[in-house]
């Protein structure tokens, strides 16, 4: 395959594509300009520094978060600072917020998005028990504001799956399933299990 023609899909996965552009977290347009309008550091432990970096979206004009154990940026003048490698800029940098390339719909409920943003910065963090339960959490939450009907969690999971199963990939509500299959039908400390990362993504 000519290299031109190459599959260049992974771009679209990535927080940062280069030292210029990024996919903007807000208003979810890719490969946009983007600047580094500020960085400081402060001490992660007493022997750790932490670095921030804000970055700001040259066309809706957000500020989104970034952390890294480096420093490895440089000044352009006004017009801020740039990193200083032109790739894998997503692998020096531990944390961002927003922690995904979206923002999720305001439609959905509160309580459901928030329990959503924390099992991402859980995850983000590698506190995976900490994930598990959010997301569990948030399951419960779906379930009873659908008003699903049965007389256990398999059961209201196959309500949905009927209910919407003309507009909704029915693997969603598998996967929603295969998660129960870890953990009780209440939610207790202490009381659950760790859930792989790829159900967490």
């Amino acid at each position: 395959m000519n290299s031109n023609q190459q599959d260049q899909s992974y771009i679209e996965k990535k927080y940062f594509v280069d030292r210029h552009r990024y996919n903007c977290p807000f208003c979810n347009i890719r490969n946009v300009q983007y600047r580094i309008i500020h960085y400081t550091s402060f001490n992660w432990t007493s022997e750790k520094e932490c670095y921030i970096y804000l970055v700001k979206c040259s066309r809706c004009h957000n500020i989104s978060l970034h952390l890294s154990y480096e420093c490895f940026v440089y000044s352009v003048g006004e017009e801020g600072y740039r990193f200083e490698q032109d790739k894998d800029i997503d692998s020096r940098i531990f944390y961002s917020h927003p922690t995904t390339f979206f923002t999720m719909d305001e439609r959905i409920p509160k309580i459901i998005r928030e329990l959503i943003s924390e099992a991402e910065s859980c995850l983000k963090m590698n506190f995976l028990t900490g994930a598990s339960a959010c997301v569990r959490k948030a399951i419960y939450e779906f379930l009873d504001i659908e008003k699903a009907q049965g007389e256990d969690y398999k059961s209201r999971i196959k309500f949905l799956k009927s209910k919407y199963e003309k507009i909704v990939d029915p693997d969603f509500f598998d996967t929603l399933a295969h998660i129960q299959d870890m953990t009780s039908d209440k939610l207790h400390e202490q009381s659950w299990g760790k859930l792989d990362t790829k159900y967490l993504k």
